[in-house]
């Protein structure tokens, strides 16, 4: 989607109709515009973006209530305030109740690290202890939206630990399978889905040759010095990021920029 029609389908409001959708389907959310918002390389202090962004605020002081259905199956408004965070937070913005917002989620992470490594049955009772909800279903540690909130955040040994339990659950919402596995075909959309995912963790391994498999893969399947995808199919949102893939030559620039981008955060 060209930041031209999003700009014609964006509310004087800021927002673009319903919040949460990380969904492939063809309906735009304010979530969705965000996200391709980060995939054009747009920043906070593009007007779209910004305005965008100032809605995103107004949500989590609930100035605005988001026309969402309220799932049942957790505590909405813990997740609204998880998510409308993450996504300020990955654009830098800085603000006093998302700092708030980190440090209650950092505290949470921190005090389910058992013996250097995260255990989820201390992750319940540390998320009960400090949201109170029984009967609810918990928000799930490894979520895009956790992993956006605490970057950089963590002690350095909380932070490996979360990042090997991450590694080993997957980034719901983006990847959820085991991050140590990779695709079993390169040439498809769970190859950007799982590059996507290794970027967002990448910040919290310890060291370099926590991804070097990464970087393997990605060599070995490259080919006359670049890597070509000709089954990948544009969805709107993370490709094309040039004007469209009428023009092959454009497909494979967007690909290796976005990988070449992965490789350089590893």
């Amino acid at each position: 989607m060209k930041i031209e029609d999003l700009a014609l389908r964006q509310n004087l409001d800021g927002g673009f109709g319903r919040f949460h959708s990380m969904s492939s389907d063809s309906s735009i959310t304010t979530e969705k515009a965000l996200r391709r918002f980060l995939f054009l390389g747009l920043n906070k202090d593009f007007q779209i973006v910004e305005k965008c962004l100032q809605y995103v605020k107004k949500c989590l002081y609930k100035e605005i209530i988001v026309p969402d259905r309220r799932e049942k199956v957790i505590n909405w408004d813990v997740f609204e305030e998880l998510m409308f965070s993450a996504w300020l937070n990955m654009f830098q913005v800085e603000d006093e109740k998302v700092a708030s917002i980190q440090q209650v989620w950092k505290n949470v992470i921190e005090n389910s690290i058992i013996n250097n490594e995260f255990s989820f049955m201390e992750y319940k009772k540390q998320y009960r202890f400090m949201h109170g909800i029984k009967g609810l279903r918990e928000i799930g540690p490894s979520s895009f939206y956790m992993v956006c909130l605490l970057k950089n955040k963590l002690t350095p040994s909380a932070k490996q630990a979360y990042f090997q339990y991450v590694m080993e659950h997957g980034i719901y919402y983006i990847y959820n399978k085991n991050l140590n596995e990779v695709p079993t075909v390169f040439d498809s959309k769970n190859t950007i889905y799982y590059l996507i995912a290794i970027k967002l963790i990448s910040v919290y391994a310890n060291s370099e040759m926590d991804l070097n498999f990464v970087k393997t893969w990605l060599n070995n399947n490259k080919s006359d010095d670049y890597w070509d995808m000709s089954n990948l199919k544009p969805d709107g949102i993370v490709f094309p990021t040039s004007d469209n893939w009428r023009i092959y030559e454009n497909k494979l620039v967007d690909i290796n920029n976005f990988i070449n981008e992965v490789l350089s955060e590893l």
